[in-house]
């Protein structure tokens, strides 16, 4: 069975709700934020203005409110969670173990009710006495909440639900809600109150609100069944209160008396589409809901959106155009405001209520200010005034936190960090802390190629009009939601990224035999490496859209390159040397300069470049030549001493220490001086030098008052292939101990210094036995030389020692180390394959962390993880205990030899690096796994679809731009003349649609309030290169980059009729075959689907499909074709050289063909600002053919001949396309026979799409991607011959059905993705003939696996975003083959996992972790992953959860053991295993109809195991398998 494996490359990042207050320490100002699933601390260090994450936890369900409430009796307060699935959960922190738990949990579920259609309303008494849930029409769930201040309410006393246990589960839901109990429970004892935990068995560690009497120091029953310890003998359930309204706007809890009952007020929309308020307070009895009859009916205004509970019982209400303040026996009153929707508030008084914050939807900030009545009594409103302080992005959700700084939650753009101010900010403030970068719209900057249309006020909320702004921003976090589309950028599809930093090129030295002289100093083309997997995203809306680029691992910026052949290897030093008129280097006048020198070994000589800085604006680099330097052999190694005024030049002649003033010789040293001949190897750390002698003689020697000692000396057994010096402490002191690699024993050596005597008993790099796949299973050769140890190095990285060893064959081993007066122990030995070519190790520091640059064909940088997920285990008490886990990024430049930081002020963070024959000085990126760098578009232009060109180089994106109300799209003549052309262009559009001047009417009797754009962008710097507007009321759908074949009209053979020989274009075909290999193709072109909607009328009438193409030559963008069909063209993808498009419910197949001879092209040679309309004279877009689909196509996804579809309403459809040769016989076409006209071409080739199978359940579809089928070797490895240990179980029961199961499916797969947040695998059946008793349905697709991801999927693209590297232990059998974007801005990665054993372990692996380790909120896990849509849910099954099976490698070795053997599970006997066996015979026997919900349920709800007694693995294994996984991404 083939399993697929979905993990997250990136988090969602867009803001659901967040919340301030006391949260981690009573005295903290702390942020919690709800993005999707996970919830995130953040704690705000007020003086610097900065937010510090504390950590971020993941819930099993997707959060849909968020509050904080403080209970009176305690430091800190609590948060209530609810999800989706109506599930709620109050959490609170723990201060001892640094980490979030559950003090309540349960469910409030109506099994008759109507869930809303709108998100759930939860509202929170302020007197923290009553929580009220509106989650279903009509009903209103209230929660009680426990206090001690008046336990003769019953309004006022805990709330506990007897435990109650799901069918199949593991954890026990708990359905109370305890919070004032829990404060008192150990006050006396403990600072902080929180609840009490006891050890677990085993290690784990088990709130006290699940012990109980059976659990013991013995271990867990394997069922995990714990009972709740009830506390108190009043329970009352969670209560159902039904109210006469339906349709709730909002619900507030009024701030009454602390002596009266809760009330709450409910605003509504009523059945005349008024809204209104109604106020219903809570009885004494039962907590049934009273209304209250002081509050009258009142009419609001109809856009009325958000309730504000003022002092005195008063309610504030927000609409889009007023703010009005009612109450009880009173009149309302208010003031107009701005026209626009209120999406978010916050108090920043929360003792007053005088002030009080407003966000909208254009992204205004407002102060509301609210005056009281003397009388503070009453707390009546008298006035209130609205204050316009700034822009922002459109919130969704407000956080004050503190010293006037407000967090800024948005679904729609950035997360924003500002800070209030009371007086109006400079413009220099404004200008370089609020506004986003716009140079490449700006029409001023590059007038000459861009084409920017102004669009009237399209710019609605700008600096402009805004003069005065109190608003400025302290930090900005990327947004990539609402993620609309994205395309995935290959290797080398990417240009090299524009420099921030110039470097010219001064005079070098010419050395016309020498190999090594320096030429092309000047970047001008593409960087080898490009972006490999890179994702452009289209993202953001409203005032902040912008284009993403989210690239996984370290970008390079290339600054300066020069080629150099022969270079074998480099150094960098900076040398602290005053400058001197009479120095041989370079003049500078001041005398704090410091030389930047850099040391290239070639293969003959050595070759010194360098600058001296500061340098000004510019860089200078130059090749210097200066003595005491031995230049005419290669460098071994090079280095600085401590005081840095002095160099070792290492060389295989001797080692010379240099003194920097004057560059002359203090010392040398020769192997001659001990009896031998040449240095192999040398490692330079400051005043330490270590060496290898004729192969098998290490030496120790230091720096001592300018002179070179020997101090110690060792003859080793075997030669040395590398060795390093480096201290563990880094510049904290000196090295303790040399590394010292092996030939031909693969082991590496340490030695204490200064003696050179063993530390520790040789470290073995072999990998242990049975682990070392064969050559032909990986598709390599290994010859044992590339094995052997290239480099070492020694360092520490977080707070662990480690020793880093790499291979020839592109594998790193990793021993974390205990150094101490005991010695060196290996606490951990691991290891990983980052390429293929030997492995190079430098150490450098980028932003003040000690990383690790491994250089080699697919080279890595290796970095401490700077966080703890969830999971991590915080036991130990001493952080220096934990051994800090080590993350890869990949560098997106390949083929790096060597590596050299450069400590330059002038060139921060920059590096010297050997690509090739080619040496580069670039800027990386800051040490982290994924990057995302933003480009902004105008405001209101919401770019909508994107597709990359990798032959050209260039982006093109397809917007949206919103317009005022009244403004009118050709207002200038400018734009008058670009739709004129346009509709010249058009073709057939008096048969299809209104005429051209029928169009102006419509648009001077309603102008659009949106206009489509298309636009090609340079992919180096984002700079738009040619724009053009697109047809009034003609919005983009589709957009595709595609290579057309040249197709050539079939000539009607000899005798036709003259009817035949006019064929109408719609039976146009074409002579060559797809075999023919020949054929010339239309490459680089953009195909663009339009649609065009009128006013008054709900479908798209007509769209368009437009071809153009960008001519880098000219430097214009040129419209080559357009066609135009019948609905909108919702999807495009380039198929065999033809082009597929879906218009509504038409499949449609398009060709680029020939014309008509005699025909002409559209006279339309015009150009406009860049952009020129010009048909193709000899070739058009034709259609070949066409098949009905369902209801409307929204997507397509090509796997070979088939293509799938995937329908708006009804799942997924799957065609073939087909050639075949027309016969010479004629006959009726209508009965599947030529008609006249098709006699005339008979012998030639036509087209046709034949629907081969569907899905017939009511799936709304908003993705469809095809799977790649598996690796040829990996086929046999997908199918599970051996279930289990117990062989020959399964022979026992019905094979035929087995074989059905597993060998009776083709290799078409694909992937579905639905509007429920639901992923779904299906696959074809084979063709079977009928009959045949297989009871498969060949004309269905079948349902592999499904699962709920929790977000929405809009764009699946076939892709990864990491470099494909082989695994030797694992290799080929886990592909990553799609790249998923979701609605709130995630991006994952699924990958295929090609071998049945692997897919059981990690599925085992997957329900051991959701039983045995507890989430935050205790939901239930197979709830949230479970399949569900309005009609049905099941249960989940053939995915594997990457994001939970991944956290096994954050938990600590004793709770990592307890989950791979699945807890105390021996106890169980054979006759679980053999029930166990029953379950998985009766799921595969029925695989064929896996609509057998119960059969699927019983399979996915396996219990927990012992994953090596099952697979016969070891927990190793398993280690080794996830850490290979975290590679994916």
């Amino acid at each position: 069975m083939q399993y697929q494996y979905v993990v997250s490359a990136h988090k969602a990042s867009s803001v659901l709700a967040s919340v301030s207050g006391a949260f981690t320490l009573p005295e903290a100002m702390d942020l919690v934020l709800a993005k999707n699933n996970r919830i995130e601390v953040h704690t705000l260090t007020a003086a610097t203005g900065q937010l510090r994450q504390v950590g971020g936890w993941a819930l099993n369900g997707k959060i849909s409110t968020l509050h904080f409430f403080h209970p009176s009796d305690r430091l800190t307060g609590c948060i209530l969670v609810t999800s989706e699935k109506f599930q709620f959960a109050v959490l609170s922190w723990d201060a001892a173990e640094q980490r979030v738990i559950t003090e309540s949990t349960g469910e409030f579920t109506e099994v008759t009710g109507r869930p809303t259609t709108e998100t759930k309303i939860v509202a929170v008494d302020p007197l923290n006495r009553v929580i009220a849930v509106y989650a279903y029409q009509g009903i209103v769930h209230l929660l009680p909440m426990d206090s001690t201040q008046d336990p003769e309410s019953a309004w006022r006393k805990l709330l506990r639900l007897r435990g109650r246990k799901r069918p199949g589960s593991q954890q026990q839901l708990l359905g109370s809600l305890s919070i004032g109990s829990l404060a008192t429970s150990n006050a006396d004892t403990e600072k902080w109150p929180y609840l009490a935990r006891a050890p677990m068995a085993d290690g784990l560690m088990i709130p006290s609100y699940l012990q109980t009497a059976e659990s013991n120091s013995h271990g867990r029953e394997k069922g995990k069944e714990v009972a709740h310890a009830e506390r108190s003998s009043d329970i009352y359930p969670i209560m159902a209160r039904y109210i006469h309204e339906l349709k709730v706007v909002d619900i507030q809890f009024l701030r009454g008396e602390a002596d009266e009952l809760p009330a709450f007020a409910v605003l509504y929309e009523d059945a005349n589409m008024q809204r209104q308020v109604h106020v219903y307070r809570l009885g004494d009895s039962q907590g049934e809901l009273q209304p209250i009859s002081e509050w009258t009916s009142l009419s609001l205004e109809a856009s009325a959106a958000k309730l504000i509970a003022l002092p005195g019982g008063n309610v504030l209400v927000a609409g889009d155009e007023s703010l009005s303040v009612i109450g009880p026996d009173r009149q309302p009153f208010g003031m107009s405001k701005r026209a626009s929707a209120v999406t978010a508030w916050t108090w920043i008084d929360t003792d007053s209520y005088e002030r009080l914050l407003l966000a909208d939807e254009e992204g205004v900030l407002s102060l509301v200010v609210l005056q009281y009545a003397d009388s503070r009594r009453q707390q009546q409103v008298q006035d209130l005034f609205v204050e316009r302080l700034g822009s922002t992005a459109v919130a969704s959700s407000l956080s004050y936190l503190d010293a006037g700084c407000v967090y800024v939650g948005s679904h729609c753009g950035d997360q924003m960090l500002v800070r209030l101010h009371t007086q109006p900010l400079p413009r220099s403030v404004v200008e370089g802390a609020n506004q986003r970068a716009l140079h490449m719209w700006d029409e001023t900057a590059n007038s000459a190629k861009i084409l920017a249309f102004p669009l009237g006020d399209a710019d609605k909320v700008d600096s402009q009009t805004l003069p005065n702004t109190f608003v400025e921003t302290l930090e900005l976090h990327e947004n990539l939601a609402p993620l609309v589309d994205m395309c995935v950028v290959g290797i080398g599809e990417s240009s090299n990224r524009a420099a921030d930093v110039l470097i010219t090129e001064s005079e070098a030295h010419e050395d016309s035999e020498s190999a090594g002289s320096v030429e092309n100093c000047r970047s001008a083309g593409t960087q080898p490496g490009g972006n490999y997997g890179s994702v452009v995203s289209c993202s953001g809306m409203h005032n902040m859209p912008g284009l993403r680029v989210v690239r996984n691992g370290i970008g390079i910026e290339q600054l300066f390159s020069a080629d150099i052949s022969g270079l074998l290897g480099l150094w960098s030093l900076t040398v602290a040397q005053p400058a001197s008129r009479n120095s041989p280097a370079m003049d500078i006048d001041t005398d704090d300069a410091q030389l930047i020198l850099l040391v290239l070994s070639l293969v003959d000589r050595t070759l010194l470049l360098g600058w001296r800085e500061p340098s000004g604006e510019q860089v200078d680099v130059a090749e210097v030549a200066l003595p005491g330097w031995r230049l005419g052999e290669p460098t071994l190694a090079a280095g600085l001493t401590n005081d840095r005024r002095h160099v070792v030049q290492a060389t295989s002649s001797a080692l010379v220490l240099i003194d920097s003033v004057g560059w002359t010789v203090q010392a040398e040293w020769v192997p001659g001086e001990i009896g031998l001949t040449a240095i192999s190897a040398v490692s330079v750390s400051g005043d330490q030098v270590a060496a290898a002698i004729d192969g098998s003689t290490v030496i120790y020697l230091e720096v001592h008052q300018g002179t070179l000692v020997c101090v110690g000396r060792r003859q080793l057994d075997n030669a040395v292939s590398c060795i390093d010096v480096h201290s563990w402490h880094g510049a904290a002191g000196p090295a303790t101990h040399v590394a010292v690699g092996m030939w031909s024993v693969n082991d590496v050596c340490l030695l204490a210094l200064p003696d050179l005597v063993t530390a520790a008993p040789a470290l073995s790099l072999r990998m242990p036995q049975g682990l070392v796949p064969s050559a032909s299973a990986i598709g390599l050769t290994n010859t044992g030389q590339d094995s052997l140890p290239r480099s070492v190095l020694m360092c520490t990285l977080g707070n662990t020692p480690y020793l880093l060893a790499g291979l020839g064959d592109g594998r790193l081993h990793q021993f974390a180390l205990s150094v101490g007066a005991d010695g060196v122990i290996v606490r951990e030995h691991k290891s990983i394959a980052l390429g293929s070519g030997p492995l190079g190790l430098t150490p450098f520091v980028n932003h003040g962390l000690l990383n690790v640059f491994a250089s080699s064909d697919h080279s890595a940088v290796l970095f401490a993880d700077k966080h703890q997920t969830a999971h991590s285990d915080t036991r130990i008490s001493d952080s220096s205990q934990r051994i800090s886990k080590l993350m890869y990024a990949n560098v997106d430049v390949l083929g790096i030899k060597r590596m050299a930081p450069i400590d330059s002020l002038g060139l921060p963070m920059s590096m010297c690096l050997a690509v090739g024959s080619q040496m580069w000085i670039g800027l990386a990126d800051p040490v982290q796994r994924l990057h995302i760098r933003s480009y902004a578009l105008p405001r209101w232009a919401t770019p909508h679809r994107i597709a990359h060109s990798p032959t050209q180089g260039v982006y093109a994106v397809a917007t949206i731009h919103s317009l005022d109300t009244g403004g009118s799209l050709t207002s200038t003549a400018r734009e008058s003349a670009v739709w004129e052309q346009l509709a010249l262009a058009e073709r057939n559009v008096q048969q299809q649609m209104k005429t051209a001047s029928q169009l102006h009417n419509v648009i001077s009797a309603t102008p659009p309030a949106e206009v489509g754009r298309f636009t090609i962008m340079d992919s180096q710097g984002m700079d738009v290169l040619a724009s053009v507007l697109l047809l009034t009321y003609e919005m983009p759908e589709s957009l595709c980059a595609a290579s057309l074949k040249y197709l050539q009209r079939p000539a009607p053979n000899a005798g036709a009729t003259a009817k035949a020989q006019a064929a109408p274009a719609s039976l146009a075909n074409s002579n060559l075959s797809e075999s023919d290999s020949t054929a010339q193709m239309l490459s680089g072109v953009f195909v663009l689907g339009t649609s065009v909607v009128l006013p008054g009328e709900d479908d798209a009438r007509w769209g368009r499909i437009i071809i153009c193409a960008w001519d880098a030559t000219q430097r214009h963008m040129r419209i080559m074709s357009t066609f135009s069909v019948v609905g909108a063209v919702y999807a495009l993808v380039p198929f065999r050289g033809m082009l597929l498009a879906a218009a509504n419910g038409q499949l449609m197949l398009f060709g680029w063909q020939r014309r008509v001879v005699g025909a002409k092209a559209n006279d339309t040679t015009k150009a406009c600002d860049g952009v020129m309309f010009m048909e193709d004279p000899d070739y058009e877009l034709v259609l070949l053919c066409s098949q009905q689909t369902q209801i409307t196509a929204l997507s397509i996804s090509v796997s070979g001949d088939y293509i799938i579809v995937g329908d708006i309403m009804s799942s997924a459809s799957l065609y073939r396309y087909e050639e075949y040769v027309i016969a010479a016989s004629s006959g009726n076409w209508a009965n599947g026979q030529q008609s006249g006209s098709e006699a005339a071409f008979a012998g030639q080739i036509r087209h046709r799409l034949v629907p081969v199978a569907r899905d017939y359940s009511g799936v709304w579809t908003t993705a469809v991607a095809s799977v790649p089928p598996p690796l040829a070797q990996n086929t046999a490895r997908l199918y599970p011959n051996i279930i289990d240990t117990e062989a020959g179980f399964l022979a026992r029961q019905n094979a035929t059905s087995y074989e059905c199961a597993f060998r009776g499916v083709s290799q078409e797969r694909f992937v579905v993705a639905d509007a429920y947040n639901n992923i779904i695998r299906m696959a074809r059946a084979e063709d079977r003939a009928a009959g045949d008793g297989s009871g498969v349905d060949s004309e269905r697709l079948y349902v592999e696996a499904r699962w709920h991801l929790g977000d929405m999927v809009n764009v699946v693209r076939q892709g990864s975003l990491v470099m494909d590297i082989p695994d030797p232990e694992f290799p080929g059998f886990v592909r990553p083959v799609l790249v998923y974007g979701t609605l709130h801005g995630a991006i994952g990665v699924i990958a295929s996992v090609e071998d049945g054993r692997l897919g059981r372990v990690l599925d085992r692996l997957q329900i051991n972790m959701a039983h045995l380790i507890p989430t935050p909120g205790l939901w239930d896990y197979g709830q949230w992953r479970g399949y569900s849509s309005d009609q049905r849910t099941s249960q989940a099954f053939g995915f594997l959860d990457g994001d939970l099976i991944e956290q096994f490698l954050d938990l600590s070795p004793e709770t990592q053991q307890l989950v791979f053997s699945g807890g105390s599970t021996q106890a169980s006997g054979e006759a679980v295993a053999e029930a166990e066996h029953q379950m998985k015979s009766e799921f595969w026997a029925s695989f064929s109809r896996i609509e057998a919900e119960g059969d699927v349920a019983v399979f996915s709800q396996m219990a927990v195991s012992d994953i090596g007694q099952r697979e016969d693995v070891s927990l190793d294994y398993v280690v080794r398998l996830v850490e290979s996984l975290t590679r994916l991404h």
